[in-house]
């Protein structure tokens, strides 16, 4: 029992500390992609089939990208060079904890088996021609999931994944 509720310890604080995003660039950048500096932000919906996770967050995440963009130094345009393609999905997987202790009776050992979900929320960013070739893709994960939604945990997951995106040449 003590061991179960020490990993059950350890997990809340490990769940409460701020992690920096895990960020994973899929294509790295092509040699096109500097030379570019308009881009064009196309709507989740176009890009994801079905229901979108964090639907309220969008709206948010399409001024974050918007900022980050220009910071890095692109410009939006209706004629752009980049297309840039974006969604946040959930990741959810088991996870499975086996405990075994003593043995309370004199009839043998007792194994417990405890069962609980991960569910890890992802921003996913493509910038792509309008031919649709991919200049660059980037991947990152962080505490964003649908038990502990925040603004400040995606905008700290957007902007590690901006800052994997060159900047613009002038």
């Amino acid at each position: 029992m003590r061991l179960f509720i020490v990993l059950l310890l350890c997990l809340a604080l490990a769940t409460c500390s701020s992690q920096p995003p895990r960020v994973q660039v899929i294509n790295p950048a092509s040699a096109e992609l500097t030379q570019s500096r308009s881009f064009k932000l196309i709507a989740a919906e176009q890009a994801v089939n079905g229901p979108l996770p964090f639907a309220e967050r969008y709206r948010q995440l399409d001024q974050l990208l918007r900022e980050g963009l220009t910071q890095r130094g692109y410009h939006a345009s209706h004629k752009a060079q980049i297309l840039v393609y974006y969604w946040l999905a959930v990741q959810d997987s088991p996870l499975d904890f086996h405990l075994e202790t003593a043995p309370p009776t004199p009839l043998g050992p007792y194994q417990a088996l405890h069962r609980l979900r991960d569910s890890t929320g992802t921003l996913r960013i493509r910038l792509t021609t309008p031919e649709q070739h991919i200049l660059w893709e980037g991947l990152t994960s962080t505490g964003l999931s649908p038990q502990r939604d925040s603004a400040e945990l995606l905008e700290r997951a957007t902007q590690a994944l901006l800052q994997q995106i060159p900047v613009a040449s002038p």
